[in-house]
């Protein structure tokens, strides 16, 4: 995976209270539109997909970037394994001509912050 890209896998989960382990287990990212954000991209993002974690269930948060082009949506849904401190997140992102989705978990940690869990199997 390109430093560049990591550098801004990094950015766009680093508001979600993410941490990268290592870029090697993104790889599965490479091909997807995320991986093309720009760090503006990643900024937008990042507002929409925090935003999502503490709205109303299936309130379909949108974000874009005039400048790149790049857009996406975050609809935030209730934890499909009832947890009260997690949420699924529906995230579709668009950039350099490139489209991904797919629900995440993400679950509350004790500080307030939002970490990603092992991704929803739909």
């Amino acid at each position: 995976m390109h430093r560049q890209t990591a550098k801004i896998l990094a950015i766009a989960f680093s508001l979600l209270g993410a941490s990268m382990a290592h870029p090697a287990n993104m790889a599965f990212m490479v091909d997807q539109a995320m991986s093309r954000f720009s760090e503006k991209d990643a900024e937008f993002f990042n507002a929409a997909a925090s935003q999502a974690l503490t709205a109303k269930d299936g309130a379909e948060i949108r974000w874009n970037n005039p400048a790149s082009g790049a857009f996406g949506t975050v609809t935030p849904y209730p934890d499909p394994q009832k947890n009260p401190e997690c949420r699924e997140l529906h995230i579709v992102s668009v950039a350099e001509n490139v489209k991904s989705g797919g629900y995440y978990r993400f679950c509350k940690r004790s500080d307030g912050s939002w970490q990603p869990a092992v991704a929803t199997q739909r």
